[in-house]
């Protein structure tokens, strides 16, 4: 691909993935393709709701590009899988990683990725934000969880070297994330501006292990990390710093690939640096793709005249702009090759071969943490009381994540009960455990990301004074144990909601198949008396 006769604006443009609002190709989005030159776009949940609308999407995007004389696009999307999947209702996802670390088998690593990639290039994505090769060795840790594999730096490595290949293999650009590590903060980069007190030989022997193996193993793109790393940068998170961009990941490490920053809207960006301002420091300090994740396509206009004016002034080298324009160029030469798109049988999606595999792992991964009553498997000639929450959506993921346990758990043995909210209110504290009668079994299905809500606890203990017999089952977080009564009698961890986990969940509750999975992160001691 040529860029002689670009203009400095027309390649600035390729440096940057854009988002953008609607479901269909719009004056806006031409725009930015024709005359900005954008090297690609992601996806996000608002452009996502219709499925056959998001293939004819995909097709129009490159369709404009290929008609007016443009570079092919960057398609990309956030599809890691688990709680992590912008596209959710279609397609067969991944159980999600930390599920995939409890399993213990690497091969599923790749199978998951494998499925997910080849789905994704089907729908005309060239480009995933996954995997997640963070090591979560901070149990508190808000943002990353069980979108890790696990808490070692080993087992991390094994496994995100086959999610690699797997993508690779179905015709994906894998992007691993996030450099040079994101598992040990305590505060969420989407809000704040997270530090770590480590030097460079520390995170080399722990967080900085599954980068480096990756990178030697195939990897060809890495998302950097909006983190503090004081005692090798104390001025740049990692995103805007050229000791780990360059001395780092080109020198040292001697990383061919794509650099791509995580969204510059992030508050660790956007809040302390500015969007514009952070998007020169970032490509001074070498990244070569800036994820830009505006709110519409002039905001994110402006970081690409910052760019553009800072070369022009003299404190950018154009340089700086070529080198990562051609990397650019050459790695689309190697990873999108036929933009026309070809007509998609929805099937494909749902196939039973996909379904299968993603069940199997499911039921690998899914963990018996504890069963000390015991109560498992659940007795046959008795109705069990489960209460879940009806939508798994959170601040990040709205739309359609709908429970499927009424769905699953058929009223013949199951009563099931749906709380109004994220979280049980004072109305459901006092009326539910009215539901229940005398030592009857009871489910609790918690999603929680982040810390568990005191009224959660508050429900477990009212439920405790009509029954013994609860068992708690953690949609997401494997944390959450620490919030729960320490007389807990039967904890279990899917870390993930797809589906195929909930099918499996209840097949193991039933006791059809044994608990095989082993949790790949030392849980916390529950601190409430009962």
């Amino acid at each position: 691909m040529e860029t002689k006769g670009w203009s400095l604006k027309e390649k600035i443009g390729q440096m940057f993935i854009i988002a953008f609002g609607g479901e269909e190709m719009s004056r806006e989005l031409e725009m930015a393709i024709i005359e900005l030159n954008v090297g690609g776009v992601i996806l996000f949940q608002r452009n996502l709701r219709d499925f056959e609308k998001v293939i004819q999407l995909n097709k129009d995007i490159q369709r404009v590009a290929r008609e007016h004389g443009r570079p092919p696009l960057w398609i990309s999307i956030d599809q890691e899988g688990g709680g992590i999947a912008y596209l959710w209702k279609g397609m067969t996802l991944s159980p999600g990683n930390m599920i995939i670390g409890a399993a213990q088998h690497t091969q599923n690593a790749y199978d998951a990725s494998y499925i997910m990639g080849l789905q994704l290039k089907k729908l005309g994505f060239n480009m995933n934000f996954a995997p997640n090769i963070d090591v979560n060795n901070n149990p508190k840790n808000p943002v990353i969880g069980a979108r890790s594999y696990g808490e070692s730096p080993e087992k991390v490595s094994e496994l995100g070297r086959e999610s690699v290949r797997g993508y690779h293999d179905s015709g994906v650009l894998a992007v691993g994330k996030h450099f040079p590590g994101h598992g040990d903060t305590a505060l969420d980069s989407h809000l704040s501006l997270p530090k770590v007190e480590k030097d460079l030989e520390e995170l080399e022997q722990f967080e900085l292990l599954p980068f480096l193996d990756c990178m030697n193993d195939g990897m060809e793109a890495i998302m950097t990390a909006h983190i503090l790393y004081p005692l090798l940068d104390p001025e740049n998170p990692a995103t805007l710093s050229s000791y780990f961009l360059k001395d780092l990941l080109r020198t040292k490490y001697r990383f061919e690939g794509l650099i791509i920053t995580d969204s510059m809207e992030m508050h660790a960006i956007s809040k302390f640096f500015g969007r514009e301002a952070g998007t020169v420091k970032a490509v001074k300090a070498g990244a070569d793709i800036i994820l830009a994740c505006g709110k519409d396509v002039e905001s994110q206009q402006k970081m690409m005249e910052a760019v553009e004016h800072a070369v022009n002034e003299g404190t950018l080298d154009e340089a700086v702009v070529d080198l990562a324009v051609n990397r650019i160029l050459t790695s689309k030469e190697k990873w999108i090759a036929d933009t026309a798109g070809s007509n998609v049988d929805l099937a494909y999606f749902q196939q039973h071969d996909f379904q299968d595999k993603m069940y199997q792992i499911a039921l690998e991964g899914i963990t018996l943490h504890f069963d000390r009553t015991p109560l498992l498997p659940l007795p046959v000639n008795e109705t069990i009381s489960i209460i879940s929450q009806k939508s798994y959506n959170d601040e990040n993921y709205t739309g359609d994540r709908q429970s499927i346990v009424h769905k699953l758990f058929n009223k013949d043995k199951y009563d099931v009960y749906y709380l109004a909210g994220a979280n049980p209110d004072s109305r459901e504290i006092l009326e539910l455990p009215t539901t229940v009668n005398h030592n009857q079994y009871v489910v609790l299905m918690i999603n929680e990301r982040r810390e568990l809500s005191k009224t959660w606890v508050d429900l477990i203990l009212a439920l405790k004074k009509k029954t013994k017999n609860i068992i708690v089952v953690s949609l997401w977080n494997p944390q959450i144990i620490e919030y729960l009564p320490v007389d807990l009698s039967t904890y279990i961890t899917t870390f993930s909601y797809t589906d195929q986990v909930m099918k499996g969940l209840k097949n193991l509750l039933e006791g059809d198949q044994p608990f095989k999975g082993t949790s790949p992160v030392t849980l916390l001691e529950s601190k409430v008396k009962s």
